[in-house]
Formats: structure tokens, C-alpha cells, sequence
């Protein structure tokens, strides 16, 4: 009686493993094809004043079908400026920022761009916002 139910559910289990494997080896193929379709281009790169920071202010472009934006993210000084979305403001305008101490950036904006993202801090760091 155990054999029968085992042979009845070998070809389902062995069904089920290879379905699974086709849908890793396809979703690893299609990120390796075609990944992220999102490039960064660095506008200013600014050192905190104790150089363990660093600030980037880059324009993030993802094709046609999405305008592109001004982004800032806050990074250690040893890490690599990786390709994806900033971690600190998201802006449709370019805007300018400045360390005020090592654990403190100003960023000035327009008030009149859309903004997505605004956090007022990153890792340790506090963001002022001066809107002009």
C-alpha cells in the first residue's frame, strides 16, 4: 500500500522540483539580461568636513517612460555608490547642499519642485531643508 501512494506522488514531487528550479533559473536569467534599467549619473560628490561621509547628488534616468530626477543619497565613505534610488531626497529639481558640521547637511531647494522623498535623517546624520 506505501509503494502505491509513493509512485502515485514520485512523478508530482518530481514535477513540482523541476517547476520550481525552470522559475529560479528564469528569474536569474531575466535579471542578468536585462537588470536595472535605471543609470545614475553623479552631479557633485561632497566629503563630510571629517571625510566619513559622502554626499552625492546625482540624476537618476529610467528610460523613456519616466522623466528623470534629482536624487541625494548618504553613503560611508568606503562604500561604493551602488546603481539604485537615493536614500536621503528625491527631487524633480536640481538642488544644492552644504555640510554644516560633520553630522549635519543643508540642503537648499525650490519650493516650487516636487519632491518624493525628505528624510531629515540618515544614519546619524541630520538633513535641514531651506525651501527658496
Amino acid at each position: 500500500m506505501k509503494n502505491k501512494w509513493l509512485n502515485k506522488l514520485k512523478p508530482l514531487l518530481i514535477t513540482a522540483i523541476v517547476l520550481i528550479g525552470l522559475y529560479f533559473a528564469g528569474s536569474y536569467l531575466l535579471d542578468k539580461l536585462f537588470g536595472d534599467m535605471c543609470g545614475n549619473d553623479i552631479v557633485q560628490k561632497s566629503p563630510s568636513p571629517d571625510g566619513d561621509k559622502v554626499a552625492y547628488i546625482f540624476q537618476r534616468d529610467c528610460g523613456a517612460t519616466t522623466g528623470t530626477s534629482y536624487q541625494l543619497s548618504l553613503l560611508d565613505s568606503d562604500d561604493e555608490f551602488p546603481n539604485k534610488g537615493g536614500n536621503t531626497f528625491v527631487s524633480d529639481n536640481q538642488f544644492q547642499i552644504k555640510w554644516i558640521t560633520n553630522d549635519k547637511l543643508r540642503v537648499n531647494y525650490e519650493k516650487s519642485s516636487k519632491t518624493y522623498e525628505m528624510d531629515k535623517s540618515v544614519d546619524w546624520t541630520k538633513i535641514e531643508y531651506i525651501g527658496n
